[in-house]
């Protein structure tokens, strides 16, 4: 009898070890470019921009997107928080788009105006920042990644 609960009890042991030796790190999608940015609707409070994000994702294996909570800033000011929830399956080491629609409430962008028009007429370019989080899963289990970054763009290429 204690043979037996010696060797059920090295043989979880050894598969306990196996599993946490087998976990691989998940790191989070690569942000490569924003393209394809519209202005889909304009109405006199919001305006609605459409945008196809572009991402890699450096993973061995397919990891799945479930949810993105990212805060928007133009020239280091806020101008809206995009919320949504996903089920996108992104295959192992490859690229990938996420679509975009976000609707921004023009009181919110009147402060980036003076600003924005300065940089439109000297052809200075913006600076779009993304901070926030996005949850993805991979083997069953759910991760919260932070989202940290930032592009720059011309406002005349729009």
């Amino acid at each position: 009898m204690k043979k037996t609960v010696t060797q059920f009890s090295l043989t979880i042991l050894i598969l306990t070890l196996s599993g946490l030796w087998s976990c691989k790190k998940l790191d989070a999608p690569v942000f490569k470019s924003i393209e394809d940015v519209k202005i889909v609707n304009r109405t006199a409070t919001n305006v609605t921009i459409s945008a196809t994000t572009c991402f890699y994702n450096p993973n061995k294996f397919q990891i799945t997107l479930k949810q993105a909570d990212i805060d928007l800033l133009l020239n280091n000011k806020k101008i809206t928080n995009y919320q949504r929830d996903y089920n996108l399956k992104i295959p192992k080491n490859s690229e990938f788009t996420v679509p975009l629609e976000i609707t921004l409430s023009l009181s919110d962008l009147n402060s980036n105006i003076i600003s924005s028009a300065i940089g439109i007429l000297t052809g200075k370019k913006q600076i779009l920042s993304y901070q926030g989080h996005i949850k993805i899963k991979a083997y069953g289990i759910r991760v919260k990644i932070p989202i940290d970054g930032s592009t720059d763009f011309d406002l005349n290429e729009l």
